[in-house]
């Protein structure tokens, strides 16, 4: 049989299609979401020895970890002993107290730590049962957040269940959504204490986006009870494929009432690799 040459003109789209092609940069990849430990979930033991403590969740393979105060220990000797166990310290929650009086020596501790974020853990009942002291919390949130900046630092905000409680028919979450700057306070959620207060994780983020680079995994019984991740009915599998879109960038195992702290953070870093590896399975090649 006789073949045929291209004729020039087949040629020319040809080459013309090659070019256009090859200048078109590949849809960037998405950063991998790191696994840390929130300590709080083994608070008792941190108390007793932090350093064996450290030692035992570090050998459980975690990437980081996530403190909830320093246990008389400096910042500097935990940045020594994270650095020597090949954990990085993610964030420290800070005690709203220290936040409104010394904010200046929350954010120099978290740098003297190492860790890239500091967090306004919690605020108790009688802060924040107005309108007026929510507005309050978010003015004063954004300055700390300007002084976290001026230092290499970034803030974040933990909300819990009472953030969407609705006061004189305004939700507080919707405040601080609105009123924190993005350029200056992050959010930090938690995805147990927003379906425990009828709040919608992924709703947040379609709201939202990008603005979730931290968040804390724990699970929820039917009956709303806390659980080790993979024993209750929260899709974390969809709460990670999301990340593109919520700009999560680390996932913290925690749990604020485990019978066994140790074997829930144990089970929740073997769950979440699980998920992963799935994930990293299935997802479509470039």
């Amino acid at each position: 049989m006789t073949r045929r040459a291209p004729s020039a003109a087949a040629i020319a789209a040809l080459l013309l299609c090659l070019s256009s092609c090859a200048s078109v940069p590949a849809p960037p990849a998405s950063p991998p979401v790191a696994i840390g430990a929130q300590l709080y979930t083994v608070r008792e033991s941190m108390a007793r020895d932090p350093d064996a403590t450290l030692r035992a969740v570090g050998a459980m393979g975690y990437d980081e970890v996530e403190f909830a105060g320093l246990f008389g220990k400096s910042p500097e000797h935990f940045r020594a002993l994270l650095a020597e166990l090949h954990l990085r310290p993610v964030a420290s929650h800070i005690d709203w107290q220290q936040f409104r009086d010394h904010p200046e020596v929350a954010i120099d501790e978290t740098r003297r730590l190492g860790a890239p974020w500091l967090v306004l853990a919690w605020l108790p009942p009688e802060q924040r049962a107005s309108l007026a002291q929510w507005r309050g919390w978010i003015a004063r949130l954004n300055a700390v957040g300007a002084m976290a900046r001026a230092k290499g630092l970034r803030l974040a905000y933990h909300a819990h269940d009472f953030e969407y409680r609705p006061i004189a028919g305004v939700r507080p979450i919707d405040l601080l959504q609105k009123g924190l700057d993005p350029a200056l306070v992050d959010f930090e959620i938690d995805v147990y204490w927003t379906r425990r207060g009828g709040g919608d994780p992924m709703a947040l983020f379609r709201r939202f986006p990008g603005r979730f680079p931290l968040a804390h995994f724990k699970d929820m019984t039917p009956g709303g009870a806390m659980a080790d991740i993979g024993d209750g009915t929260i899709d974390y599998a969809a709460i990670l494929a999301a990340a593109p879109r919520s700009g999560l960038r680390h996932a913290i195992v925690e749990r604020d009432d485990g019978s066994d702290p140790m074997n829930t953070l144990r089970v929740g870093l073997a769950r979440l690799r699980a998920i992963e590896a799935r994930q990293a399975v299935s997802a479509p090649r470039p």
